[in-house]
């Protein structure tokens, strides 16, 4: 009794903790409206990239590969012990793409008309943003489609139900087709990806399978495709800025170190989400799901850090010096070191292949590569830039603290629709069916 009530006391006082964190958020952000940018950060011409660039874009967009990630193993890759941990990273990614959009508008001098590039005649094919931005629209309605059974479930709307079921392939094709002209503006492409994705979807209402029938596979193969362009298009953005950006960070392989990065993250996500749900939400932890999903990090993380080690050495033959700098360049050395321990280093140790997973190490496993991800991409957006020595930049409390709310927002209406919808249930789609 006296556990259950010390339980229920630090879950309440986390909850007001959240609630006032968000108010605080909500606060500043107002401000930053009102007074612009400049009264609420620290940004300047030299670090015009910082705090919110690297916590709520870059790392919150790779924490929120476990959607992709998943369903990839689940539904391609016929995985379906899983099954029951798809919709928690679903959610887990849905919300941090929307938490994504929202930190955006805050940070960008004129977020409020991000909508301009749906409009055709302000189509920018040069730029890496405009994908980035088109992926990323394409891929948050996949997500919300992925999501709708759940609430469908909620409300015991079966025959709405079978309906998602039959339009989803076609919502789908539609919106590969939108994004395919979107990015090339050449009917042709558009057509032979229409064609494609039809021939795809009609050779899938032939099969029996279960998979094929209850979740259409189109919906998954899309968002596997949209988050691996994405999550590597955010890499290249960096691409154009070769003298701002230190050798430890630039490389020709950034797009490659940003998407294995966010393949690598996606299944610690998971893990680490559902040992910390499972404690707040006081239901039995799946540790042996867990477990079983934590055997591929080590191999993950192998891969990641073979990129990591490819890049520096590419980097090495475009600019000689690359792989000295990681001994020679003082604090930027140091954090090169940090990043790799933390993130890749103590996880190998703590999930490696002869290693007993209790549900400590897999704890601790998750949180380092979750840390470690973010220090590499504050890495590549601030220790990393290049800048003269009276330029300076430190993120202000204002600044960490709208990270902080809108953080508090996302885990708030997280444990709401938790507790609310059917997202730790089974699925009723094959009762649907």
């Amino acid at each position: 009794m006296a556990e259950n009530s010390i339980t229920m006391e630090s879950k309440n006082a986390g909850g007001w903790i959240l609630y006032l964190l968000a108010v605080i958020g909500i606060v500043l952000m107002i401000k930053r409206f009102i007074f612009g940018i400049g009264s609420v950060a620290n940004l300047n011409d030299a670090y015009p990239w910082g705090f919110w660039i690297g916590l709520d874009i870059l790392t919150g967009v790779a924490l929120a590969a476990g959607g992709f990630t998943l369903t990839a193993a689940i539904y391609i890759w016929g995985n379906q012990k899983y099954h029951s941990l798809a919709r928690p990273a679903i959610l887990t990614a849905l919300l941090g793409y929307v938490l994504f959009v929202f930190a955006l508008v805050v940070d960008l001098g004129r977020g409020p008309v991000m909508w301009h590039m749906f409009l055709p005649w302000m189509w920018q094919h040069d730029s890496v943003m405009f994908e980035v931005g088109w992926c990323v629209a394409t891929y948050l309605t996949i997500l919300v489609f992925e999501f709708l059974p759940s609430i469908l479930e909620k409300f015991q709307l079966t025959e709405l139900l079978k309906l998602w079921r039959s339009v989803t392939p076609l919502v789908v094709i539609v919106l590969l087709t939108l994004f395919t002209y979107a990015m090339t503006s050449s009917f042709g492409w558009a057509i032979a990806v229409f064609a494609i994705t039809v021939v795809f979807e009609l050779t899938q209402l032939g099969k029996t399978g279960k998979s094929s029938r209850n979740v259409p596979v189109l919906l998954i193969m899309a968002g596997v495709l949209l988050s691996c362009l994405h999550q590597s298009s955010l890499g290249s953005l960096y691409l154009i800025v070769p003298h701002k950006l230190h050798s430890l960070w630039y490389t020709p392989m950034q797009p490659f170190v940003f998407l294995a990065s966010a393949i690598m993250i996606g299944p610690a996500m998971v893990i680490f989400e559902g040992l910390v749900s499972a404690r707040i939400f006081r239901r039995k932890s799946e540790l042996e799901l867990l477990s079983g999903l934590s055997k591929v990090l080590p191999t993950l993380l192998s891969v990641y850090l073979l990129v990591r080690i490819a890049g520096i050495i590419a980097q090495e033959v475009a600019q000689p010096g690359a792989i000295a700098a990681i001994f020679t360049s003082g604090t930027k050395s140091l954090m090169f070191w940090v990043e790799l321990t933390v993130g890749v280093i103590i996880p190998l140790i703590l999930l490696g292949p002869k290693v007993v997973r209790t549900e400590t190490n897999l704890f601790w496993g998750s949180l380092c590569m979750i840390v470690g991800l973010f220090i590499h991409r504050f890495n590549v957006s601030v220790t990393g830039i290049h800048a003269r020595g009276w330029q300076t930049y430190s993120p202000a409390w204002s600044e960490i603290l709208i990270s902080a709310g809108i953080i508090s927002i996302g885990l708030l209406v997280f444990g709401y629709i938790v507790r609310n919808f059917p997202v730790y249930e089974k699925s009723a789609l094959k009762k649907a069916g």
